[in-house]
């Protein structure tokens, strides 16, 4: 048997969502431990350069070219240099553990796998235990921060990011070995409609049929403003929208909650923390067919590699982008022509909204009244020829992480 240790950081749902559906999808002989870590700074980073304008201008300064290089070794080595209470609490579970097999240790955010990197040959010398380290790069992002000294193996969501950190890796004298698998998305998400369920192109051609539109807020809060005005515009053109709002309780959301939970059609679903923000998200598709979402083109935007007769498989409205990650995540979409600004293809799985909410709310309604919606959302939906041939599509990503975990540790 293997030790499976799971490591996540707060900053941001998505690390979490992923490390989720790799914990339901794990070898189900295998003992495993999730252990989240506490990284105050980049918690605060992540929030003030997602909402402070002048945060969200240094931080994307700091993201490419001469600088990104200066951050990610500056910060490389500050996570290193307080790497020790990192080894002692692995030490500490990797001693008392029963299994005398090899450690496995996921990582689904670059900080805590900087320090394991740092740290795991001490921790293989002094227990005589065999320790792994595999990371699972949570955007199609090629930032240089995710490329990991120290790791065995890393999983990106595209080959075109895998041969940008191998040229880095190369460069910085970092062993790289990467693996492409479509982005890991939970397996609640990836199940087929069953049931008394119509598919979502059918409840669409309906003329009066209610469409369920999920709207996830993000753990940093963006957009409220935005989110709260385009509702509004849209209950102004139709009555046929019901809105699934999910968002955490705190202060910075009280006034966005008691706002929209006013207006028509709005169902509102707050959890006390980001674990229950994921547990709900996953009983709404799995209670109700969400026919549409909208949400960042942060790692929600995956599930636009999924098939529009799976459970996950709602067509996506995407908000403005925030950051270099998402920029790069709607290029993703973009290569296999999924994404669309304002004139679909059979292809599409994603749309941009415009900025305004008063054009984007007549943006879906028209979409919907044109038959647009319905036809998008067909079960007889099939990725372009190149995406399917590419392994960056479908539904398969975490069977293939744990098949190619498999593969590479065994040999």
């Amino acid at each position: 048997m293997k030790l499976i240790i799971f490591t996540y950081a707060p900053a941001g749902l998505g690390h979490l969502r992923v490390t989720e559906a790799l914990v339901e999808s794990r070898p189900k002989e295998s003992p495993y431990i999730l252990l989240g870590s506490v990284d105050r700074f980049m918690t605060w980073i992540h929030r003030f350069t997602s909402i402070n304008p002048v945060g969200k201008y240094f931080f994307l300064k700091i993201q490419y070219g001469f600088l990104e290089d200066v951050f990610t070794r500056v910060y490389r080595s500050f996570l290193t240099l307080f790497s020790g209470s990192i080894y002692r609490q692995f030490k500490d579970i990797i001693v008392r553990s029963s299994s005398d097999d090899e450690v496995w240790i996921v990582a689904t955010h670059f900080g805590m796998a900087h320090q394991i990197g740092a740290v795991k040959q001490r921790l293989i010398e002094e227990t005589g235990r065999s320790v792994k380290l595999i990371v699972q790069v949570t955007d199609d992002t090629y930032q240089h921060i995710w490329c990991v000294r120290g790791a065995d193996l890393t999983f990106v969501p595209s080959s075109f990011v895998k041969a940008k950190f191998q040229s880095y890796a190369q460069k910085e004298n970092i062993e790289f070995v990467g693996e492409v698998i479509p982005y890991p998305i939970s397996p609640v998400l990836c199940q087929k409609i069953f049931g008394t369920q119509e598919s979502r192109s059918k409840a669409l051609a309906s003329q009066s049929g209610v469409v369920r539109v999920a709207i996830p807020i993000s753990g940093a809060a963006v957009g409220l403003g935005y989110l709260t005005a385009l509702v509004k515009e849209i209950n102004k053109l139709s009555q046929r929208f019901e809105f699934w709002i999910l968002v955490r309780k705190s202060p910075f959301t009280e006034m966005f909650r008691s706002s929209v939970a006013k207006q028509l059609g709005v169902n509102l679903l707050v959890g006390k923390d980001d674990m229950e923000m994921i547990t709900l998200y996953e009983q709404l598709y799995q209670d109700q067919l969400i026919h549409l979402e909208i949400t960042k083109p942060s790692e929600q935007l995956f599930k636009a590699i999924l098939t529009p007769d799976l459970v996950g498989g709602s067509l996506l409205w995407l908000t403005s982008p925030v950051g270099r990650q998402e920029r790069e995540n709607l290029k993703f979409l973009e290569r296999h022509g999924l994404l669309a600004l304002s004139s679909p293809q059979p292809s599409t799985r994603a749309i941009r909204l415009p900025q305004s909410p008063d054009r984007a709310a007549k943006m879906m309604t028209q979409a919907l009244e044109s038959g647009l919606l319905e036809n998008l959302t067909k079960n007889s939906y099939r990725f372009a020829e190149g995406s399917r041939w590419s392994n960056e599509v479908g539904a398969d990503g975490t069977r293939q992480f744990w098949i190619k975990t498999a593969e590479k540790m065994d040999k």
